[in-house]
């Protein structure tokens, strides 16, 4: 068959999750609208990083975060949902591209039946210089010392990474995440007083010991990594919402069910579980986990195979003053030619 453009191979991924009675349980009434509200990001020369998440209890839906690294200039994504970030995406696009491992991108909200604007997502890793000129492109530059505060105070082992706006949420804080450092991760795990005095020194108080112990279980059988993620308000304060995100490590397709069954993965969400923040349907999310390659033809005739990948990336606990939140699963779909031709 001919080569694929972006935007199908990614429809084609979504229809593969939800296939074999998955969609209704795991994405509900908003696939359809997912499907439909990706296709203008679909744009670029390389297929983006997209993630898709659904929770792990109560009413289910599907959201998209669709994620660029390097752009070339004249960058254009036809959707009322980027409208307002097209100084950003020239800014980007003309300043970002000597940069290694950065990226930006947005979040869609698909569980309301009116697609609302994008969240708009920036990771410059450890290129803090480039944050400032991000929030100003945006047209927010206060925006950028919530971040570079926060990040100052955190302590080397908590050093931010990426941060969100929430352009549809009037009045919404700035969500800062980074990555936790495995020693820290460890230590925290064993003692949870070490986390607390985390929380005490960058002026997070919505905990309690309930929340430290079920924060230190998790994070004792976290398959891998940990990401954490904070909501600072306007005034530098930090809101009353704390997460993790859970990775899972797993790094070829066809371990993901012996992963989710009786592996790491499985203890992890098990413990989710028994929590009340999760139910049976994780088990259904392994199965969505895919790969497949096919045989395409390129404009020029020759041959190559083009691949579709759907895994499980990580899972999210959440606390809200202190209460476990419903969890939600994340998967990474990517799709591409591979590296040689067929002839």
């Amino acid at each position: 068959m001919k080569t694929l453009s972006h935007a199908l191979a990614l429809q084609t991924l979504m229809l593969q999750a939800a296939d074999e009675g998955r969609g209704p349980v795991l994405f509900g009434e908003s696939l359809e609208r997912a499907r439909e509200a990706v296709v203008p990001f679909m744009v670029g020369e390389k297929f983006p990083s997209v993630y898709l998440e659904h929770p792990l209890i109560g009413d289910p839906f599907l959201d998209v975060t669709v994620l660029y690294g390097k752009i070339e200039p004249g960058f254009c994504i036809e959707s009322d949902a980027a409208r307002g970030t097209e100084a950003l995406i020239d800014w980007y696009a003309n300043e970002c591209g000597e940069y290694e491992n950065i990226s930006f991108g947005f979040e869609l909200d698909t569980k309301k039946t009116e697609l609302s604007a994008g969240a708009v997502h920036f990771q410059p890793r450890r290129h803090t210089e480039l944050v400032e000129p991000f929030c100003k492109a945006l047209g927010e530059p206060e925006r950028a010392q919530l971040y570079l505060g926060l990040n100052e105070r955190l302590p080397a082992e908590w050093q931010l990474s990426f941060f969100g706006m929430f352009r549809g949420r009037p009045g919404s804080p700035l969500r800062v995440c980074g990555y936790l450092d495995a020693e820290e991760r460890e230590a925290c795990a064993q003692d949870p007083s070490r986390l607390a005095s985390v929380f005490d020194a960058i002026g997070f108080s919505a905990y309690d010991s309930p929340m430290l112990a079920e924060a230190t279980r998790l994070m004792g059988v976290a398959p891998v990594g940990i990401d954490f993620q904070f909501d600072v308000w306007p005034d530098g304060s930090l809101g009353n919402t704390f997460a993790f995100d859970l990775q899972f490590g797993i790094e070829q397709p066809e371990a993901v069910l012996a992963n989710f069954t009786d592996g790491p993965a499985a203890q992890l969400m098990g413990l989710l579980e028994s929590l009340g923040v999760a139910d049976h349907r994780w088990k259904l999310g392994a199965q969505a986990a895919f790969a497949r390659a096919i045989p395409v033809e390129l404009p020029d005739g020759s041959l190559h195979r083009y691949s579709f990948t759907l895994m499980p990336q990580w899972a999210k606990a959440r606390w809200t003053d202190g209460v476990l939140q419903p969890s939600k699963l994340y998967f990474l779909a990517k799709a591409g030619l591979s590296e040689t031709s067929d002839e």
